[in-house]
């Protein structure tokens, strides 16, 4: 194979890789040097599939950039790289420069996208119109290149390649491109150069315009099964399931696939969820997404002291444990949260020490070393370095900025032992024996193709624009045959339903054959132990918890013990009932309370009466002579309730006084709602006196009665209804029954 330039075209796993792969072998063979050009996360996938042929000397994996950096460095056209953090913070500082201070790190990105765009296409700032958002990102971007001046970018690399002498040293005898959907307008007139003195084997799916196949490939017959499960759940565990099954040994009944024959192919929101389950089925599962510098153990230490709100895991990861534990059992966030925690249990002194850590004082790059270093990161210089470029944005508020160039800053892709559960993007260029596809719906897999917005479809199609791609090319349907063909046999699983409704399916499916159980909790036996549900109160109840019986057994259960004063909200009448320091010389309270003082005089605050079966809490109550007054007091701008559906304890008391059970003797009861600082209201202008009759009470007595006997012996169980949206225990039945 002479020099030259050598397309192939194919549809996802036509072939490609294993033709290209063959001409690699046969110049290996022959002692010859190999450059193979692809991307980072394709590095492993290919190597592999060079070690099953045998051990070889001459073969150099490499990424479009490592080898536009070659090129320059052999020409010693070399200048100091400015690493994608970096463009952000230079474009941040463009916008600073044209529209003030007002830049956030988003804005920022979405320029910066747009820049790497056009410069990958060969595009100057002068092929962009004057006006509108497209004349805003001419002017970025030409202050950007201003900015930039002695360094450059990548793109930048990728523009001098064409224009450096080519030099190879030592020259490769093959160099193959393969695992690219297509290459861009500059990538490819480099290859064409580059196939001037070496043959060039370009493997693509798309061909740019104006470039004739040497080879086309057909479509190859992949095995493929489509499964039907009922919903995201149940889809998660058939797969785990399955693949223990795949990859166990055949005397066990398993398959006895190896981890690196098999590939798991799922969107990026639902890999975490899987590698949670895989300790519990104990399955070799390898997380195949993209990295951020801020989620190593380091990178965590700094966003824990860069973060705007502040919380109890951020403690714990600085080393704050006792405040932290603290904070975190009761999920506070914010400094005045925490700065009141500690003042509740008296850790100040860790408080401030955590405060001062954060301070950053008038030099940030000393306090970032020296912070950095008290906090345990090991290697200070990737952070230090994107502080450096936050402090060219914004060097009065540099540490948003900082957070937000550790967050955008990607790291290389690992190298695993298991099996790769990966994005649909990293999945690209990457094949395995077998391959199992989740959530095989429709729009899940999706380039997400829409207008772009500083230049629209319409924009593109005019002057030098016209060498940008079009944004809705409907490419749709190739991704979905690359993501349904990453396996020679390949499963297709989805759900029919979850949390917002059915799910469409991309193709219909059957319902798989259940599979045996695969963890330690799926073989436990198929009704699991669960605690009765507890009955027969000890204590006597207090009356409204009977009548709470008849609604929910289960809520009466939790408040049998007297209830807690917030929950009743008389806040502001216990306190008064302990004594009231202070309430009289309130200036809104204490003049309140003057002008109901004939009202406050004598009057007991939350009297208990020990009765046969139960007892009544009565909020308060006032003797005079022979009348007594009870008062139902209530929260502030509460409305008195008095239907004997929802209230028991007056109406109860009321019978046994006028009974003539008590002694002194109660000649007549007056019955008052009273809100905090609101005034008194009687329920009648007349007392009740001996001899009158009480209709709620007819009422009451059966209820009571039957509410008694389910007291003493049936199981308080839940009973769901329409008191369930007031309820002060919220779901905690339905946590029980779990």
């Amino acid at each position: 194979m002479g020099p030259g330039l050598y397309p192939l075209l194919g549809p996802p796993a036509s072939g490609k890789t294993r033709l290209v792969l063959a001409h690699a072998l046969e110049a290996l063979r022959a002692r010859g040097r190999v450059w193979w050009v692809g991307l980072p996360h394709q590095r492993v996938y290919v190597q592999e599939l060079f070690g099953r042929e045998g051990p070889f000397l001459g073969l150099e994996y490499l990424s479009f950039q490592a080898l536009y950096y070659r090129a320059l460095a052999e020409a010693g056209w070399l200048r100091p790289l400015l690493p994608g953090a970096g463009r952000v913070a230079l474009v941040a500082e463009a916008l600073r420069e044209l529209h003030g201070p007002g830049v956030a790190p988003g804005e920022a990105r979405l320029f910066a996208r747009a820049i790497a765009e056009l410069k990958r296409f060969g595009l100057s700032p002068f092929a962009l119109p004057k006006e509108g958002e497209a004349g805003r990102l001419r002017r970025v971007y030409l202050a950007y290149e201003r900015l930039k001046r002695g360094s450059l970018d990548y793109d930048d690399f990728r523009r001098l390649a064409l224009k450096v002498p080519l030099r190879l040293f030592p020259r490769p005898h093959l160099v193959v491109v393969d695992g690219f959907r297509e290459v861009g307008p500059l990538d490819l007139a480099f290859l064409r150069r580059l196939a001037q003195e070496v043959p060039v084997l370009l493997a693509l799916e798309v061909l740019p315009q104006g470039l004739k196949p040497w080879e086309t490939l057909p479509p190859r017959p992949v095995r493929k099964e489509v499964w039907r499960l009922a919903n995201p759940v149940e889809e998660a565990r058939h797969l785990l399931r399955a693949l223990k099954r795949a990859l166990a040994p055949r005397e066990l009944g398993g398959e006895g696939l190896a981890p690196e024959e098999v590939l798991v192919v799922a969107p990026e929101e639902r890999i975490g969820g899987l590698l949670l389950l895989k300790e519990e089925y104990g399955l070799p599962l390898e997380d195949g997404r993209e990295r951020a510098l801020a989620e190593t153990e380091d990178g965590e230490k700094v966003l824990a002291l860069l973060s705007p709100f502040p919380s109890g895991r951020d403690l714990l990861a600085l080393g704050f444990s006792a405040l932290g534990r603290r904070a975190l059992r009761l999920g506070l966030a914010g400094e005045e949260a925490l700065k009141a925690l500690a003042e509740r249990e008296g850790l100040l002194a860790e408080w401030e020490a955590f405060r001062a850590l954060r301070a950053p004082g008038p030099d940030p790059l000393a306090w970032a070393e020296e912070a950095l270093e008290r906090v345990g990161v090991s290697a200070k210089e990737p952070f230090l370095s994107r502080l450096r470029l936050a402090l060219r944005v914004d060097r009065e508020n540099p540490l948003a900025w900082w957070r937000s160039l550790l967050l955008d800053e990607t790291l290389p892709p690992g190298v695993g032992r298991g099996v790769p559960v990966l994005p649909p993007l990293r999945a690209t260029g990457v094949r395995a024996r077998r391959a199992y596809v989740l959530d095989w719906v429709a729009g899940r897999y999706t380039l997400g193709e829409g207008e772009d917005y500083f230049l629209l479809e319409e924009l593109r199609g005019r002057g030098l624009l016209s060498r940008l791609p079009r944004r809705l090319r409907g490419l749709d349907p190739l991704f979905l045959e690359a993501v349904a063909t990453r396996g020679e046999e390949v499963f297709l699983l989805y759900p029919e339903a979850g949390p917002s409704g059915s799910y469409p399916p991309v193709e219909q499916g059957r319902r798989p054959d259940p599979l045996p159980p695969a963890s330690r909790l799926e073989a436990l036996p198929p009704t699991p132990f669960r605690s009765p549900w507890p009955s027969g109160g000890k204590e006597p109840p207090f009356l409204e918890t009977l009548r709470r019986l008849l609604e929910c057994p289960f809520r009466a259960y939790m408040e049998r013990f007297p209830l807690r004063e917030e929950e009743d909200g008389f806040s502001g009448w216990s306190f008064l009932a302990r004594g009231g320091e202070g309430l009289w010389n309130h200036p809104e309270v204490g003049p309140w309370l003057e002008r109901h003082r004939a009202h406050l005089e004598g009057m007991r605050f939350f009297v208990l009466w020990e009765r046969e079966g139960y007892r009544l809490r009565l909020d308060g109550v006032r003797r005079e002579g022979e009348a007594l007054h009870l008062y139902r007091l209530l929260p502030a701008g509460a409305e008195p309730e008095w239907d004997a559906r929802k209230r028991w304890t007056e109406w109860k008391a009321l019978e046994e006084l006028l009974d003539g059970r008590f002694k002194p003797r109660v000649e007549a009861v007056h019955l008052w709602a009273w809100p905090w600082l609101g005034e008194p209201v009687p329920y009648s202008r007349r007392p009740f006196r001996k001899g009158d009759r009480i209709g709620p009470l007819e009422a009451i007595k059966p209820r009571l009665e039957e509410a008694l006997a389910l007291w003493q012996g049936s199981p308080f169980a839940p009973k769901p209804g329409s008191h369930c949206h007031p309820c002060p225990y919220k779901d905690v039945c339905r946590k029980e029954e779990l």
